[in-house]
């Protein structure tokens, strides 16, 4: 993976629920991207090299629609949103991250798509 890492700030709304300097942010967009393609999508617990902690970032689906959360910040969590939001802020995201590779010269189909 390439070794690309920036300052992530997870917000909704005006609501900050993690921030994070220096996040391996390249492996979060590949793993976002493989859950949002995968037909049997559960929630997302980022799992990386990065961090002894699953949960990172952490999209879980509770009985009123999505929520958004880290493991670095229990007691922050979003309120419910449903699954059109998720994925219109995680392609966002992903797209962002693929103009920001691009602009390096890296080609995001063989960093973020494979």
């Amino acid at each position: 993976m390439v070794g690309l890492d920036a300052d992530l700030t997870v917000s909704v709304g005006p609501a900050l629920l993690y921030r994070e300097p220096a996040f391996p942010i390249v492996e979060l967009a590949r793993s976002l991207f493989l859950w949002l393609n995968d037909a049997n999508r559960g929630d997302f617990m980022f799992d990386s090299m990065s961090f002894e902690e699953v949960g990172a970032v952490a999209l879980t689906r509770g009985s009123s629609g999505w929520l958004v959360g880290s493991v670095f910040s229990p007691d922050v969590i979003s309120n419910p949103l449903d699954w059109a939001e998720v994925e219109s802020g995680c392609r966002e995201f992903l797209s962002q991250i693929e103009l920001d590779l691009l602009s390096l010269g890296l080609d995001p189909g063989e960093v973020i798509h494979r």
